[in-house]
């Protein structure tokens, strides 16, 4: 369709790979992309391509604040629409009240769901998926979350964008016997951290993860994975281990696009702020970040989204979902609050 929406009909994939903290970088000398020599993730070349000629573009993650992008406002731009930062400058991990009040009232997630669309957020939660789901955790309209008593200490003040698009969606947390039946994936794709801690997981090659999320993508409307090894390789590990590491998520890329049909499918691969790229800091960067379009319409995104707030609506528009009315709340005050009540 000329205005880019498309009509359900005929099942086509979409696909949204979330790398979080992955940047573009033209230096080479610190780019674990160059050093891997990515294919799919050209992220070091000056005017990246795929081999099939698909162009990578630029997006800004600064959205017209100074400072360093984070994750927590950054993924809240990405998810709703809004321009967090501009609210409330680059803030945090993980959500505070205030940005848990903007996702609870729309998302990405929601707004598709509840435009009659199938999502589903693809990513599982084993061992600790029967909490992530009320009675155990609730999120309100105030931004509050709710916990039982038997809610995990630890998780309490670790709870992830994604996870709060989730509850305000009303979705199940998947568990480590959909990661097994390959309905779904553990964060780190390939299971090895959870065997690490003696879960009895299948271990995940990068083209078996590739394949599980293409077959799950056939059965739904939209598909969201989130991988955040990428920011935590950035800020922990050597140069050789994140090299490792981009060359398996190539790998993976590689196939999923091996998978898809460009004339009706799509892949959208994008992350909240650069990191990853340069391996000479150990800090976030202010490098814009890639967006890889891939498929039907994939010149219509390249075109349209130029920052982190252009994604979500130019997903909704191509799903036929009306725009949201949204704006960041009035008040300031709160954003931070880390206040949260306990059911009992």
């Amino acid at each position: 369709m000329g205005n880019g929406t498309r009509t359900m009909a005929g099942n086509p994939r979409f696909v949204f790979l979330f790398f979080d903290g992955v940047g573009l970088n033209p230096n080479h000398k610190a780019n674990p992309f160059a050093a891997a020599n990515c294919r799919f993730l050209p992220f070091h070349q000056p005017s990246p391509k795929l081999p099939d000629g698909t162009p990578v573009t630029a997006v800004d993650a600064l959205l017209g604040v100074g400072g360093i992008p984070q994750s927590a406002s950054g993924q809240a731009t990405l998810y709703t629409g809004i321009n967090i930062p501009a609210r409330w400058g680059h803030r945090g991990s993980y959500p505070g009240s205030g940005l848990r009040r903007v996702l609870y009232r729309d998302n990405l997630l929601k707004s598709l769901s509840n435009c009659g669309r199938k999502a589903v957020f693809f990513n599982a939660y084993p061992h600790y998926s029967q909490l992530f789901s009320p009675p155990h955790l609730e999120l309100t309209a105030d931004g509050q979350f709710h916990f039982s008593a038997d809610f995990p200490q630890q998780f309490r003040r670790r709870l992830s964008t994604t996870t709060c698009m989730m509850l305000s969606s009303g979705m199940k947390p998947r568990n480590e016997e959909d990661i097994r039946q390959g309905t779904a994936l553990y964060q780190d794709f390939s299971n090895l951290s959870l065997i690490r801690l003696g879960l009895e997981m299948p271990e995940y090659s990068p083209e078996q993860a590739a394949d599980i999320i293409a077959n799950n993508a056939a059965g739904v409307d939209f598909l969201l994975f989130e991988y955040f090894q990428t920011d935590i390789f950035a800020h922990r590990k050597t140069f050789p281990e994140c090299v490792d590491l981009v060359r398996r998520l190539d790998k993976l890329v590689g196939r999923l696009l091996e998978q898809m049909d460009p004339k009706k499918d799509i892949l959208i691969l994008t992350s909240d702020h650069g990191n990853l790229e340069d391996c000479s800091l150990r800090s976030h960067t202010r490098n814009p970040v890639p967006l890889l379009a891939w498929g039907d319409n994939a010149d219509g995104f390249r075109q349209r989204i130029r920052n982190l707030g252009d994604v979500t609506p130019m997903i909704r528009e191509w799903m036929g979902c009306p725009a949201a009315s949204l704006s960041a709340p009035a008040e300031k005050s709160g954003y931070n609050d880390s206040r949260q009540q306990e059911l009992t």
